[in-house]
């Protein structure tokens, strides 16, 4: 799901009748895990999104400082630069930029104590999900933190 784009429903077409462009929602998210990563993209094809990948902390710092972000999902613990120091340097960029803009940045981590919570927060994260991440809580984070996203049907099959 790199890089992809899922066109919205019911566009309305340009003056020439072509259906205008549409500018979807960029989610990056931050994970080393192959596992972790199909699970977030499955459930992420449930919005109209365009989700951008990186595999460490400073590959998404340079993902997020080259494309409008509206929401970052962070791992923590990652090779090269981990999520809480990636964090700091994405919120270094914001105040550089000027400007009122936040990204929401939640955390997505298997350390689950209040404590960790407290890190995260700390470093500049607005929220955190604990592994093994659950559809349900993914999409309720969603729509705090993106509530213009648009959730689309499930699919045939029920997404887990």
């Amino acid at each position: 799901m790199s890089d992809v784009n899922i066109p919205a429903a019911g566009q309305a077409p340009d003056e020439d009748g072509a259906p205008a462009p549409v500018i979807l929602p960029v989610i990056l998210i931050a994970e080393d895990n192959d596992v972790n990563l199909k699970v977030l993209e499955h459930y992420l094809a449930n919005f109209d999104c365009k989700a951008i990948v990186a595999k460490n902390g400073k590959d998404a710092v340079t993902l997020f400082n080259r494309n409008d972000v509206d929401l970052v999902l962070m791992d923590i613990m990652m090779p090269v630069m981990d999520g809480l120091e990636a964090t700091r340097k994405i919120r270094s960029l914001e105040r550089k930029r000027g400007g009122e803009k936040r990204t929401p940045i939640v955390a997505i981590t298997a350390h689950v104590k209040p404590a960790d919570q407290h890190v995260c927060i700390n470093a500049g994260m607005n929220d955190y999900l604990s592994k093994p991440l659950k559809k349900g809580d993914l999409t309720r984070r969603m729509k705090i933190w993106a509530p213009h996203l648009r959730e689309t049907p499930a699919s045939p099959q029920g997404a887990a």
